[in-house]
C-alpha cells in the first residue's frame, strides 16, 4: 500500500474540501450515536445496523445469522476495544454479506477509535489498482489499520488533524480523519478524470 504514508496523506489533507450537503457526512454522527447508546449489541441491533451501514453501499445485504452467538460476542468485544484477528474478521465478514467493505463500516460505527472504513475508494487510493481484486483480504485490512495508527503517531499528525476536522461540526478520531482524507482525495481524482 504505497500511499499509506504520512506525507501523501498530509498533502491530500491540505487540499481537503467537502461537498455541500454530503449525505455521508451528515449521517455519519447519527450512526455513531446509535452504538454509543447501546450497552450490549443484540441480534436486533446487528440487523438494523448492518442495514444502515449498507445504506452507504450500492449492494443489498444478505445476513448469515447461522453463527449469531459468536458474531454478537465478537461485535460486543469490538465495542469494548478488542482488536479482531484475521480469522475473526473472516467469520464476521462471512456473516455480513461476505464483504469486508460492509463489515468495516459496521465495526467502525461500533468502535470508530480502533476501526476504520475500508472501501473501493480507499483501496484504489492506497494501491493505485484499477480493480478491487484483493479488497476482501482480511490481512490487508489489518495492515491498513496498523498503517493508520502509524500515521496518527507521526509528530506532525496534529497539523493533518486540524486541516481535516475544521470541515466538520463534530469530533472525529484519527482513523476517520485519515480515511476520509483518502476517500475525498480519490473522489476528487475520479471527478477530474471524468
Amino acid at each position: 500500500m504505497k500511499n499509506l504514508n504520512f506525507e501523501t496523506i498530509l498533502k491530500d489533507a491540505e487540499e481537503f474540501v467537502l461537498a455541500k450537503n454530503d449525505s455521508y457526512i451528515q449521517t455519519y454522527p447519527e450512526f455513531l450515536r446509535y452504538f454509543e447508546n447501546i450497552d450490549k449489541i443484540e441480534k436486533h441491533h446487528l440487523v438494523i445496523a448492518s442495514h444502515f451501514a449498507y445504506g452507504w453501499m450500492p449492494t443489498i445485504i444478505q445476513l448469515d445469522l447461522s453463527q449469531q452467538d459468536k458474531v454478537l460476542d465478537l461485535l460486543n468485544a469490538v465495542k469494548k476495544g478488542y482488536i479482531l484477528n484475521s480469522e475473526e474478521l473472516g467469520l464476521l465478514k462471512k456473516s455480513i454479506n461476505n464483504s469486508l467493505v460492509g463489515l468495516s463500516k459496521l465495526i467502525h460505527f461500533i468502535n470508530p477509535k480502533d476501526y476504520a472504513i475500508w472501501d473501493s475508494r480507499i483501496f484504489r487510493y492506497l494501491t493505485e489498482k484499477k480493480s478491487s481484486y484483493g479488497i476482501d483480504n482480511t490481512e490487508l485490512y489489518i495492515e491498513y489499520l496498523k498503517g493508520l495508527k502509524n500515521i496518527a503517531k507521526n509528530e506532525s499528525y496534529p497539523k493533518l488533524h486540524r486541516l481535516v476536522v475544521r470541515n466538520f461540526d463534530y469530533e472525529i478520531y484519527p482513523n476517520r480523519v485519515i480515511e476520509i482524507t483518502m476517500f475525498q482525495a480519490d473522489r476528487n481524482k475520479q471527478r477530474r478524470n471524468m
